[in-house]
């Protein structure tokens, strides 16, 4: 009891200390700072840096989203990249890999790039008839599916909430792996994701 009662001064001071802000956070302050005392060069590096740190603290929510290794797949470690935007668009991409015998299906999900801009072409009826895609709706989301009759190759992609590029890619596949891949995913969630 006596030593608890010594302790509660010590508890008051550190109540008392200002909660320590993260990264992302203790960077924009320091780009405020800056930029009010003329630094731009400082507070251009600063807003960059919180930049890399909220696309990493993205990338960590979204690897979160990759599907386990259906039966008879063994799935790798998640894999997450977030890339400046200095670097060909930057963006964020989660990606993990499956592999079952000779067969690898690739789940990776891309946002914040430029990538985007070529995402919206999927949407579109023409590019996707001369591509060889076709449409479909799996779990309430709409998908291209290219996989030739014969081939043991294909892709399954989707632009959920015009902001996420999900694609599906896989060798020594058929169109129903990647189709259990596809139902695997939890594109709801991704659409909620801020």
């Amino acid at each position: 009891m006596k030593n608890i009662i010594r302790l509660l001064p010590a508890l008051g001071l550190l109540a008392a200390l200002p909660l320590r802000a993260d990264d992302a956070t203790d960077n924009i302050d320091a780009a405020k700072a800056a930029y009010e005392a003329g630094n731009y060069s400082e507070a251009i590096t600063a807003l960059d840096t919180a930049n890399q740190f909220i696309r990493q603290k993205k990338a960590e929510e979204v690897v979160k989203l990759l599907p386990a290794a259906p039966k008879d797949w063994e799935a790798s470690e998640p894999e997450t990249e977030a890339a400046a935007s200095s670097i060909l668009g930057g963006g964020v991409t989660a990606k993990r890999t499956y592999t079952r015998g000779n067969s690898i299906v690739t789940v990776k999900v891309q946002s914040d790039s430029t990538v985007m801009q070529y995402a919206a072409m999927l949407s579109n009826p023409m590019l996707l008839a001369a591509s060889g895609a076709k449409m479909e709706t799996i779990k309430g989301q709409r998908v291209t599916v290219e996989c030739k009759s014969g081939d043991d190759n294909g892709n399954i992609k989707a632009v959920v909430d015009g902001r996420y590029l999900v694609e599906i890619e896989g060798t020594g596949i058929t169109i129903d792996d990647l189709r259990t891949f596809a139902k695997a995913f939890d594109f709801a969630k991704l659409a909620a994701m801020k």
